[in-house]
């Protein structure tokens, strides 16, 4: 199927749907290379049924994620594909950061990423001026076609965008029906009003949304079961495209099923205002107020 994309006044375009490769080789700089095959399967399954956006990490399987990635992209177009993977945010000086994305072009077996992500905010330390100059040496030298952010605040991106000469495009953060940090943090507001992509991570809270029978209602109106809802109701918000780790082919056939469905404005509202037991900061990855940039 051909996956809907969103896009911005700047040109940049983004599948309203991909998959996170988190979790996928191992955890966060650990590597497990026991399930290769059926992950990789995974991932060729996935671009079969349409799918073109990837989202990995340096830090995934302390890289094995982007190796997994690489091996299951082979032979396929590379331009059809967009290749996102992300930098540590403690690797932000220039020679480490320099050193970590040539690591991940190799993984990935690629000569450019379509979308370079700064995981989170360069700690104490670690300018990010110097971050993000290094990041528009890269995009000059046509390696990384996009830069983004991950999990900041308005504050924060406002502040990296500030040194940056090239457009942030995107800040990937949790954001769900039942999370909504990123709503009260103002970053769904501002990536609308700033024509930014929110790209949302975790929406289906890995399985194990809260039980709503609100939740059902809606899907009811659509001939969606509460997932599918899940997922349509974010990519139904201008600027919100997603992405999920799908365990199984029968679930990512689910999800993509509701990709094409679009939720009606009323609809979108009656469940951000009424979705039982909301989380109002995310139990994952919180975002960091206390190391946040004075506006």
């Amino acid at each position: 199927m051909n996956i809907p994309t969103k896009s911005l006044t700047s040109g940049f375009e983004l599948p309203v749907y991909g998959m996170g490769l988190w979790q996928m080789g191992g955890g966060r700089w650990q590597s497990d290379t026991s399930r290769d095959a059926q992950e990789i399967l995974a991932i060729q399954k996935a671009i079969e049924l349409g799918v073109t956006h990837f989202d990995t990490a340096e830090s995934y399987g302390a890289g094995h994620s982007e190796e997994l990635l690489g091996e299951a992209i082979r032979g396929h177009q590379r331009e059809k594909l967009v290749i996102a993977t992300k930098l540590s945010g403690r690797h932000g000086r220039r020679d480490q950061l320099l050193r970590s994305f040539e690591g991940s072009l190799k993984r990935l077996g690629t000569s450019y990423v379509d979308l370079y992500l700064l995981h989170y905010y360069p700690p104490a330390g670690i300018t990010i001026s110097e971050t993000m100059a290094t990041l528009d040496k890269l995009v000059t030298e046509g390696a990384i076609r996009n830069i983004g952010v991950c999990n900041m605040t308005p504050n924060r991106f406002v502040e990296a965008q500030r040194h940056s000469a090239n457009k942030l495009v995107c800040n990937q953060v949790h954001y769900s029906v039942q999370t909504r940090e990123a709503e009260l943090a103002g970053v769904i507001e501002q990536s609308q009003q700033q024509d930014v992509m929110c790209v949302a991570w975790r929406p289906l809270e890995l399985g194990v949304l809260e039980p709503s029978g609100l939740l059902e209602r809606v899907g009811d109106k659509y001939g969606m079961s509460p997932y599918q809802t899940a997922v349509s109701w974010l990519i139904s918000q201008p600027n919100v495209v997603t992405l999920v780790k799908t365990s199984t082919l029968e679930h990512l056939r689910e999800n993509l099923e509701a990709v094409t469905m679009q939720m009606e404005p009323e609809d979108v509202e009656l469940l951000r205002a009424r979705f039982p037991n909301q989380e109002r900061v995310s139990n994952s990855m919180p975002l960091n107020y206390a190391g946040d940039v004075e506006p």
